[in-house]
């Protein structure tokens, strides 16, 4: 990920023919206001970009855009290509995009590009940024109100907080780094995946899942404690674990971009391993942010359409440079849409009470660059921290890990990264409600299952709670009759008769231990 950059906003109205009965549309709002002229319109937004929406429009009714407010072009998009944003840094000559695709429309940060899978090695060996447009409807979740509040007392935060250890989060980027390449259709990145599932695991998650979208892509990796009060709410801490360089796909090291938000989530799952929390926690490594932040799309597609009550997620891309006395570390927030000031704000405080990390605030109306963006365009509340001082070496194979202060390396403040980490431990042992663990009790009394063990409520798929690969579980319902049984980390809400089942209560269970219940909603 690349800097968010404030700019002003030009533009020159340019009109290309589509046909086929539906037209994309780029339109630049004047203000803020003018995004409800385009909600009662009845327009669907499929992607806010810099400064700019993506709108769909029958052609019958282009005329009706000519009363809202602002600029508008028509985008030409064949039916047989895909559209992505491309982030261009300062003096990068943008006709060279060209050869990889048609560029479509431009805004002031960056270019429209119709282009296909094949270009994308390409595209990804330049220093670019890219987010993948599916132009579907956003149709963003409420944010709803925040869980109630947990007291967590200030003994346990700070013990937490000096659990995180530099050593660690430098261990944590090497081994990632050793990896030689985590591009993201690699077998590299899965062994890098698999290897971080094995950390998250052995760290005392409830469960570890691999989430598959595309069977040519490394999957991304999944962790979760669940909440013991209440499963239902869920927070998130992530990083992107694949990279990419200019000799892509074969040797992409990729220390600080992004080894280093990666190793975020493993030191905090680290930090945690002994640790319940009142709310759930998903510790998350995303794959194909490089390929246009697809891995986390389609994490946040899933959850949407399974009403998963995600109420914050704390992104970490590119955190371990920065040289002396310019080590600081951009937070950076949606200003509406979600408002994430809150979270921002938040985070900060946990920063400037418990850490020495120099926190700079950014609320911004998008930034389309790393796995954050895929949680705002579904409507949840997310940060991305970013190092202020920016590598030399970004998406080059000198992205490696270099001595304390250097320049010209891609790693050169593990100490940075290692106090982002603490203030991302202090925040989420707030707002999940971290507790001592007190243990479990058995029962066979199915009342007490009822009410006392941590549940998952949604539809399905569920992460389920599996320690070990190959572990064996079964799934009953209410009466106790036998559902399905398996071994996989995920169960897709089948039976083994009779196909999906029906709205209710279930019971997960592996070998004669009920370890949650499964509440399907209708």
């Amino acid at each position: 990920m690349r800097k968010v950059l404030t700019v002003s906003i030009f533009m020159t109205v340019i009109i290309l023919p589509l046909g086929a009965g539906e037209l994309v549309v780029q339109w630049y709002p004047q203000s803020a206001s003018d995004l409800t002229a385009i909600v009662a319109a009845q327009f669907p937004v499929v992607a806010e970009l810099d400064n700019c929406l993506l709108i769909k429009v029958e052609e019958a009714r282009l005329p009706a855009l000519d009363s809202l407010p602002g600029s508008f072009s028509v985008l030409n998009l064949p039916a047989d290509r895909q559209l992505f944003y491309v982030k261009t840094p300062a003096g990068f000559d943008r006709r060279e995009l060209a050869r990889f695709g048609q560029i479509a429309g431009e805004t002031p940060a960056g270019v429209l590009l119709v282009t296909d899978e094949t270009a994308l090695i390409g595209l990804n060996r330049l220093p670019v940024e890219l987010c993948h447009l599916p132009l579907e409807p956003l149709n963003p979740q409420p944010a709803g109100p925040l869980p109630a509040p947990v007291t967590v007392s200030e003994s346990l935060i700070t013990a937490l907080v000096e659990r995180v250890n530099p050593d660690s989060v430098l261990a944590h980027i090497r081994r990632l780094q050793d990896f030689y390449t985590r591009y993201s259709t690699t077998e590299s990145c899965r062994s890098a995946v698999e290897w971080m599932r094995e950390k998250l695991a052995g760290y005392g998650c409830d469960s570890t899942a691999l989430e598959t979208y595309r069977t040519s892509y490394a999957p991304n990796v999944i962790g979760v404690k669940l909440g013991r009060i209440n499963p239902r709410p869920i927070y998130v801490i992530c990083g992107h674990i694949d990279n990419t360089s200019d000799y892509a796909p074969e040797h992409c090291p990729g220390s600080d971009d992004n080894a280093s938000g990666t190793a975020a989530v493993i030191e905090a799952a680290r930090v945690f391993q002994d640790i319940s929390f009142a709310y759930s926690v998903y510790f998350i490594g995303f794959t194909g942010e490089e390929q246009g932040l697809v891995g986390s799309d389609s994490f946040c597609r899933r959850a949407a359409r399974r009403g998963d009550s995600i109420k914050a997620a704390l992104n970490f891309d590119m955190i371990s440079y920065g040289r002396q006395n310019l080590d600081s570390l951009e937070v950076i927030g949606k200003t509406q849409s979600p408002a994430c000031a809150w979270l921002v704000d938040s985070f900060i405080a946990s920063a400037r009470t418990y850490t020495a990390l120099k926190p700079v605030r950014r609320l911004v109306s998008s930034a389309p660059y790393s796995d954050h963006h895929s949680f705002w365009q579904r409507g949840y509340v997310a940060l991305c921290g970013i190092e202020h001082d920016f590598t030399p070496m970004y998406h080059t194979i000198g992205d490696t890990i270099g001595p304390l202060y250097y320049v010209d390396c891609g790693t050169n403040n593990w100490l940075m990264a290692t106090e982002a980490v603490k203030a991302a431990v202090a925040t989420i042992a707030k707002l999940a409600g971290a507790m001592e663990p007190t243990g479990n009790t058995e029962s066979g009394d199915r009342s007490s299952l009822l009410t006392a063990r941590p549940a998952l409520l949604g539809r399905p798929p569920f992460y389920l709670p599996v320690r070990a690969a190959g572990q064996r579980w079964s799934i009953y319902d209410a009466r106790g009759a036998l559902v399905t049984a398996g071994s996989g980390p995920v169960w897709d809400g089948s039976s083994e008769r009779s196909g999906p089942v029906p709205p209710g209560i279930y019971f997960f269970r592996s070998g004669t231990r009920t370890a949650c219940r499964l509440l399907v909603s209708p």
